[in-house]
């Protein structure tokens, strides 16, 4: 990228520290940053400090962590309610309500699935998720849906970068992977019983525009002690279906 006039490395290394920051990493230490985007830890001070400035990245609870900050969900907020996501938010609230759960919808971002649109009815176990939030491809319902739904070649692409990302637990992430994608190769859905987290149970579902031009994912989720694995794969699975059809056509139609 040297070579490219065009290319700031500033705003780069910038948001190459937002990235390092998801459901899982959702505070972090300068030390930790500068671990993962292999940049001096100085540039990184000097990174995380303007971005605190600009309300990008805050304090976290813990002393010397920073979290993101209300900046970032401002720019979500107008960047990311589209008309696509706006037409599916009334399908995915009906379906929250019905069966007390929430759904997301998901696009992939790099080595992640980013949440577009959330819908969660109000009960005792809630997943601290919102629109924004990031959840890992390899071990997430919503990732695994998309990693099922890739053309061969590109599910490779990703496999490579998965392996190279997280090579310590990459042999527990391809079973899961694998089970997955014979779920979905005979069912049409993928089913995480307790693999994210140990007391929810999810099923993902993939959105795929005509050609394959784009994949998306729906994800519907709940505590495991009332959201079972005959709900997830008896009505909510028809549902999810029917919701995924819908979108799916509205992303062919060009609602972007």
């Amino acid at each position: 990228m040297k070579e490219d006039r065009q290319y700031v490395t500033a705003l780069a290394r910038g948001m190459a520290v937002l990235r390092c920051f998801s459901v899982e990493r959702n505070e972090l230490g300068t030390s930790e940053i500068a671990r993962l985007t292999g940049l001096p830890q100085p540039t990184v001070w000097r990174l995380c400090y303007t971005l605190s400035k600009l309300g990008y990245l805050v304090p976290g609870q813990e002393k010397e962590r920073l979290r993101i900050g209300p900046g970032i969900w401002a720019i979500q907020s107008s960047g990311t309610r589209t008309r696509l996501v706006d037409l599916a938010l009334e399908g995915m609230q009906s379906l929250a309500k019905t069966y007390q759960v929430a759904v997301s919808l998901a696009e992939p971002d790099g080595t992640a699935m980013m949440i577009v649109q959330r819908a969660q009815a109000h009960t005792l176990l809630s997943l601290n998720l919102a629109v924004g939030s990031s959840l890992p491809i390899e071990k997430s319902a919503l990732g695994a849906a998309y990693w099922c739904a890739l053309p061969t070649p590109q599910r490779q692409v990703l496999q490579a970068a998965l392996q190279r990302q997280r090579p310590a637990a990459w042999l527990e992430h391809q079973a899961y992977l694998a089970q997955c994608l014979r779920q979905y190769q005979r069912l049409g859905y993928v089913l995480n019983l307790r693999h994210f987290h140990p007391e929810v149970n999810a099923i993902g579902v993939p959105v795929i525009a005509s050609g394959n031009t784009r994949i998306m994912v729906l994800n519907c989720g709940g505590a495991g002690s009332s959201v079972t694995p005959a709900l997830l794969r008896g009505p909510i699975a028809d549902a999810m279906k029917a919701l995924a059809l819908r979108i799916s056509g509205w992303m062919s139609d060009g609602a972007v």
